[in-house]
């Protein structure tokens, strides 16, 4: 069975394609147009998928003509005019289902979750259709929808972009950078206070509707209220203030959410999430650390981007009914290319050795690492990624300037799965650890040792587990790394210049160690270096 998943719109626009339940590829327009999602939203721009289309070229089994099903959150009509965007001539409608929103987030969360526990499956953004959040229990392989949260109540996802706006960030690209500058603010009562009359829960006991949230809209209540507290009072002063009590309270509140379903559903110990909310990470590590939790696993392309591909889960479900909860190997769904070359009179280059690498990472050089496919969703796993040494003094700084990164934007630490739990805290959910969606605490005996990849305030970190099976070319690196220096953990952050979109061709590879931003490029089996 051959499915395709299909976006468009005002950001996250792509493909997937789904073949007998097994995910094909899955791309993301803006990894080829180099043009981050954000700006068309904020130009109310419409995106087609047309380059994610052109590259459907690098996958021999795809045929446009020989596809069971295509499915997307839009209507037929829609659809329609997305896939004549692409320039594939006429739509066959009859091959055409409709997939809610929140339903493909969730679909994408539980059936890559490989969960057989009940589990209760959770998407949150900003809106999708008429809801912003729904609920559901997956449970021997079937979503069974227990509740929403209607557009007429107020939205999470809408409530951090105002905190992101409000900060003077951009909302869909700087969130990351609330939770970097929350992370070094403090408590303030007053501050707390506004935002908490802001937002609130009602414990609402009906069958569709349970936990949902009060009536009003986000920014005239929020404005209103500041305004009436503070005046005009806004300086920069006080921003780690305000993103620390923001954060703060969005955390309450999603907590109080599931802390309502827990009560309702007490047997039920395993969430699945997905939706833009689940990529604030300071967020799912207090998921993660209730007590009545042992297991959370989050969707990797989390946000918009993972909807073609659960969009595809969902009808796959719909037409094979024992399809079952799987776990990922791997969220290596983009394209791959040969290590394509211009103006080779630019660049030394040697063939590769983990053992020379290592060394080279030892005395310092900043590595960017290109292989075989790119990831699927926002977090570099180590197929585009710059890598380091974590250990060196000014690293984290060096790097930062490099990539024309502010410094409250910490960099992940990528560890061998043996050696995880000896560094970090990990006492559940070890898998989703696997895509960086989770933040853990680092042990306090590395806190030093590794100090370009731990927060300076908290000790926290953002990890990647790495295993044989994920990622065995960097796990044999990795392992090559440890026996030279006795540390089994690197620093990874995306490959891309602050605002770009991560590298996906070999040529923005390229730029990057021409402009040195990188000292050494390693593509496949080649290591270059600037002459």
């Amino acid at each position: 069975m051959k499915i395709l998943g299909i976006s468009g719109g005002m950001h996250s626009c792509g493909l997937a394609y789904l073949k007998d339940g097994k995910p094909i590829f899955a791309f993301e327009e803006e990894r080829f147009n180099r043009i981050r999602t954000y700006k068309d939203f904020y130009d109310m721009f419409f995106r087609y998928p047309y380059e994610s289309g052109q590259n459907v070229k690098y996958h021999k089994d795809f045929d446009w003509n020989e596809l069971d099903y295509i499915t997307s959150h839009y209507s037929a009509k829609v659809t329609e005019d997305i896939w004549e965007g692409i320039g594939l001539g006429p739509f066959p409608k009859e091959k055409f289902i409709k997939t809610n929103h929140h339903r493909a987030h969730c679909s994408l969360a539980y059936y890559c979750s490989g969960f057989e526990e009940d589990t209760l499956v959770v998407s949150m953004d900003a809106m999708g259709e008429k809801y912003s959040a729904r609920y559901f229990i997956g449970s021997n392989g079937d979503l069974v929808n227990i509740g929403n949260v209607d557009t007429k109540h107020k939205s999470l996802g809408h409530y951090y972009a105002m905190l992101t706006e409000f900060l003077g960030f951009k909302r869909l690209k700087d969130e990351g950078k609330v939770v970097g500058t929350a992370s070094h603010g403090g408590f303030s009562e007053d501050f707390y206070n506004v935002f908490n009359e802001c937002i609130k829960i009602e414990d609402i006991k009906t069958d569709r509707d349970y936990g949902n949230i009060v009536q009003g809209g986000i920014y005239e209540d929020f404005y209103n209220l500041w305004f009436k507290k503070f005046g005009s009072k806004f300086t920069s002063h006080f921003k780690e203030s305000i993103a620390y009590n923001g954060q703060l309270v969005f955390e309450e509140k999603v907590l109080e959410i599931f802390n309502n379903l827990h009560k309702k559903y007490p047997k039920i110990r395993k969430l699945a999430l997905a939706g833009g909310i689940f990529a604030n990470v300071k967020l799912n590590k207090k998921i993660n650390e209730l007590e009545w939790v042992d297991e959370v696993f989050i969707a990797p392309p989390m946000g918009d981007e993972g909807i073609p591909l659960g969009s595809a889960l969902s009808v796959h479900k719909l037409k094979n009914p024992d399809f079952k909860p799987f776990r990922l190997n791997d969220i290596f769904l983009g394209t791959s290319y040969k290590d394509i070359i211009h103006n080779k009179d630019k660049f030394n280059c040697r063939p590769y050795s983990p053992t020379q690498l290592s060394y080279d990472l030892k005395e310092g050089k900043i590595v960017g690492w290109f292989q075989d496919r790119y990831e699927h969703g926002p977090r570099a796993l180590c197929n585009r990624s710059i890598i380091a040494d974590p250990s060196i003094p000014g690293t984290y700084k060096k790097i930062n300037d490099r990539l024309q990164r502010n410094d409250r934007m910490p960099f992940a630490p990528v560890v061998i799965d043996k050696y995880a739990n000896d560094i970090f805290d990990i006492k559940k959910s070890k898998y989703t650890a696997e895509f960086m969606t989770m933040l853990y605490d680092t042990k306090k005996e590395w806190h030093d040792k590794i100090p370009a990849v731990v927060h300076p305030v908290d000790k926290t970190a953002r990890i990647q587990i790495v295993t044989d099976k994920s990622n065995p070319k960097f796990y044999e690196l990795i392992n090559q790394f440890h026996s030279i220096t006795e540390i089994p953990v690197l620093l990874n952050t995306s490959f891309n210049v602050h605002g770009e979109p991560i590298v996906c061709h070999p040529n923005e590879a390229f730029v990057h160690l021409y402009n040195e931003i990188v000292d050494i490029l390693v593509i496949n089996n080649k290591v270059y270096t600037k002459k």
